[in-house]
């Protein structure tokens, strides 16, 4: 859903803007031979869908998506000349270029191909047994009364084990839903999400780094208008975030997710950022969503519950636990440059665990003297 989300945005506010995107292999995964080719096949296919009007009709029934982008949607392509794919032994490089209103739609699609075609590649299976876990873990949350949303399209082990997870899940108090939006509309839930990283790393070469946030929330809030009101905090880490935090965000946005760090000292700091200014907590939203799996979501919605409202948004805990021969791929895809016509400027992602920055070298040290880190 983050992908239409800030896609609409984009498309609306920043038509002009000219962005790249690559491929960062944090595992360091050695990809087989003759991958790339794979991949690239698969791009081709991805080129050839088009929205059918049955998915159009339900994207009209999401209130804050908006019919001009919907109908743009219904005639928009993958154009794959916007993605260049590489291998170099076992080192497979990605880049993607052009408009940012067009190329956004990459990054999900791109992760899910290359996370299922390596398991294929590779010959890895699925257990007897991953059904079952499926169903424990659905079972524990629920008597447990965790709140917990699918957030595990991008490192799935295939289409089928996620689908298949959000039909169990499905019926069970807790499950609020995926952020799949072909899943939700599959089996009549909700499409949860809140927005990416690229929103405030996209305008940093706009704003600058030190106005990012501020602007992105800004954008963000006149857009969407109170809707889709999670803030995303650790861009540029979450400390820098919270100096944009002010009263008036604080409370017109429902609350924030973490994605790295330590959820229990982000989650005191934002409780005691609210407590500073004077906002109740009982009905803010704190969504959890950093290598979430059961038993540590259960104790962090434990302790969080008797504050706020919290939820997990667990990935591949659920979509990529399907047996010991399987682990999955870490990896992302983030935005390394942004022109809005001043020039291309290169962006970084300044996370609050070191070792998750993105960008080069120069440009995270740039930044972070810029943001005092």
């Amino acid at each position: 859903l983050y992908t239409l989300t800030v896609g609409q945005l984009v498309f609306h506010d920043f038509s002009k803007a000219v962005v790249t995107f690559d491929f960062f292999n944090r595992g360091k995964t050695d990809f087989p031979e003759g991958f790339a080719i794979a991949l690239q096949e698969q791009i081709v296919h991805l080129s050839k869908l088009r929205l059918t009007a049955e998915e159009q009709a339900w994207l009209h029934t999401i209130p804050f998506l908006r019919h001009t982008y919907i109908e743009w949607l219904s005639s928009y392509r993958l154009d794959t000349h916007e993605v260049t794919v590489t291998q170099d032994g076992g080192t497979l490089k990605i880049h993607i270029s052009g408009y940012w209103y067009r190329t956004i739609f990459w990054e999900v699609c791109l992760m899910a191909i290359i996370s299922e075609l390596y398991f294929r590649l590779t010959g890895k299976t699925t257990d007897s047994q991953w059904k079952t876990r499926i169903y424990e873990k659905s079972s524990k949350l629920s008597q447990a009364g965790c709140h917990w949303i699918d957030f595990g399209t991008r490192r799935r082990f295939s289409l089928e084990v996620q689908d298949k997870l959000v039909e169990m899940m499905k019926d069970y108090k807790g499950f609020l839903g995926t952020s799949n939006m072909f899943l939700a509309m599959k089996y009549g839930i909700i499409s949860h999400g809140t927005y990416s990283h690229q929103g405030p790393m996209g305008i940093s070469a706009l704003y600058g780094v030190r106005m990012a946030n501020k602007m992105w929330m800004k954008h963000w809030s006149e857009h969407y208008e109170g809707n889709v009101g999670v803030a995303l905090t650790d861009t540029f880490t979450t400390d820098v975030f919270l100096h944009d935090f002010g009263s008036y965000d604080a409370r017109l946005f429902d609350g924030c997710r973490q994605d790295s760090g330590d959820e229990y000292v982000w989650g005191n700091n934002m409780l005691a950022h609210y407590k500073r200014l004077g906002i109740a907590v009982s009905n803010k939203r704190m969504v959890f969503s950093n290598n979430l799996n059961t038993d540590k979501y259960i104790a962090i919605d434990r302790y969080f519950r008797q504050f706020v409202q919290p939820c997990g948004g667990i990935g591949t805990h659920f979509t990529n636990d399907v047996g010991e021969n399987v682990i999955p791929l870490n990896m992302v895809i983030k935005m390394t440059s942004a022109d809005f016509g001043n020039g291309k400027i290169n962006v970084v992602k300044l996370s609050d665990d070191p070792g998750k920055h993105t960008g080069n070298s120069e440009s995270i040290e740039l930044a972070k003297r810029e943001l005092g880190i």
